[in-house]
């Protein structure tokens, strides 16, 4: 097994053209928000960006895994909340770069008791609005969801806006939603934004690793 290398939200940044050549030989796991960054970028700039992440992937299939975030849903995904910087601009080359490279994204990645999502999954959320079966490889679930169980993935919680007393979905879930994550798991996610690589633990053999900092150069290694 190869050394996994994360990538916290892109938002633009080219960053990590340089991560990629500085550890050749392992994987790399994306964690979503290609677009949308904070800063003005033209959209040449950034419709490019992602085109170079997605030829990447089609160039190392195998060691390459592209999750998808709240800020890349709203340009294909009808039925996706309208995250802040939606740029209108960038809809129509967006959308038509996700749809035909949909099979080259997912909304989750598992190996073993690690899962990466972009924005991490809450215990209460994956059993009582996902209704997800904890018997079952959960990343599996996340990338097969029945037609019953999408709106609580796109749901976006009290945190973030979202309604009183609802809880984000793997998109959307905020830092302070996140205090009792999916038991049994090591959770690996972006979204939340953080100066440094992050890790907290808790009572359930549950743990959450926050790697949202790409914007200081800092990104996240699991060791084989």
């Amino acid at each position: 097994m190869k050394d996994i290398i994360v990538i916290g939200d892109i938002h633009g940044s080219d960053l990590w053209k340089d991560i990629v050549e500085a550890h050749k030989d392992c994987m790399f796991v994306f964690l979503g928000d290609y677009l949308d960054p904070f800063q003005y970028m033209s959209s040449s700039y950034l419709i490019s960006n992602l085109k170079q992440i997605v030829e990447l992937k089609k160039s190392r299939p195998g060691d390459v895994v592209l999750l998808l975030g709240n800020h890349d849903i709203h340009y294909f995904v009808d039925d996706s909340p309208k995250a802040s910087r939606f740029d209108y601009r960038l809809f129509i080359p967006a959308n038509g770069i996700f749809v035909e490279n949909s099979g080259l994204f997912l909304n989750a990645w598992q190996t073993g008791n690690l899962l990466f999502t972009h924005a991490g999954v809450s215990h209460r959320w994956f059993v009582e609005d996902f209704k997800g079966d904890l018997d079952r490889p959960v990343a599996d679930q996340l990338n097969h969801p029945h037609d019953s169980q999408i709106p609580s993935m796109l749901q976006v919680g009290e945190n973030r806006g979202g309604p009183r007393g609802k809880r984000g979905g793997i998109f959307w879930a905020d830092k302070a939603e996140l205090t009792d994550p999916l038991h049994a798991c090591v959770q690996i996610v972006g979204h939340n934004r953080v100066d440094e690589v992050t890790e907290l633990k808790y009572d359930h053999a549950n743990s959450i690793v926050f790697c949202d900092c790409l914007r200081n150069g800092l990104y996240f290694c699991v060791d084989s």
